[in-house]
């Protein structure tokens, strides 16, 4: 059954994640590769590696995407927070093929009509730097099972660089049509697409190693750190040298 979404717990949340962003990260940057903005379905594949990742994908689709978004995720974080299934999240139990086709077809009809999917394929989280990454069969199976659509692969990367808070920088990839999967088994679109999302992962990291950050654009600026603070105290201090 679709989830029913809730526009007010949609504008609440949305409101609070800004704060929470702010809070907790120095700064957040983005880099989206997409080159259309036609209609159709998209699955959108990102890793998971961080508590933050479901209301990351939520705030992604509010902020940027901006599409009809749904999205699967394990059942026991949205028996933890109910308020999963009012923004488009469905449960699935990854230790259960029951569950798994059920929801699967659910994402299948959701695609063929035009929706997007949010999709954690790694089926559970994982250290950001683990290789290869676990990478279940689902977003295959829909490639295989669901009409035409673009499957577009979604990094998040979380780091400390130079600062006080971490660091979140997104990388949002180029789209890739189903089509090209064509006439190759489902292990072979299983082991493509893992690959893809390994790569780009990978190239963040070499970006970041590297302070080749020109790509990517300013998304959130979070509030002033205890460094910055002590900065500003210091610009306001009176000189204090002693006259000649």
């Amino acid at each position: 059954m679709k989830p029913v979404k809730s526009k007010r717990t949609e504008r609440v949340l949305s409101s609070f994640l800004t704060y929470q962003f702010k809070k907790h990260f120095y700064r957040v940057y983005i880099q989206d590769q997409r080159t259309k903005s036609a209609p159709g379905g998209k699955q959108y594949l990102i890793n998971h590696s961080s508590w933050w990742d479901g209301l990351l994908v939520f705030y992604l689709n509010q902020k940027v995407v901006k599409e009809d978004s749904y999205a699967m995720m394990s059942r026991k974080g949205v028996e933890e927070f109910p308020f999963f299934s009012k923004i488009g999240a469905f449960a699935v139990d990854p230790s259960s093929p029951k569950s798994l086709i059920k929801q699967l077809k659910l994402a299948k009809d959701l695609l063929n009509d035009q929706k997007s999917i949010w999709i954690f394929p790694q089926g559970k989280e994982e250290h950001i730097e683990k290789r290869p990454m676990t990478f279940m069969s689902g977003p295959a199976y829909l490639v295989e099972h669901a009409d035409e659509h673009d499957i577009i692969p979604v990094s998040a990367y979380y780091t400390f660089r130079h600062d006080q808070r971490p660091e979140l920088f997104i990388l949002i990839g180029k789209e890739i049509s189903s089509t090209v999967f064509d006439g190759m088994s489902r292990a072979q679109i299983n082991e493509s697409l893992k690959t893809e999302c390994e790569s780009q992962l990978d190239q963040i990291r070499m970006d970041l190693i590297e302070e080749q950050i020109t790509g990517y654009s300013l998304f959130l600026k979070g509030f002033p750190t205890a460094s910055e603070w002590l900065q500003f105290f210091k610009r306001l201090s009176p000189d204090k040298k002693e006259k000649s």
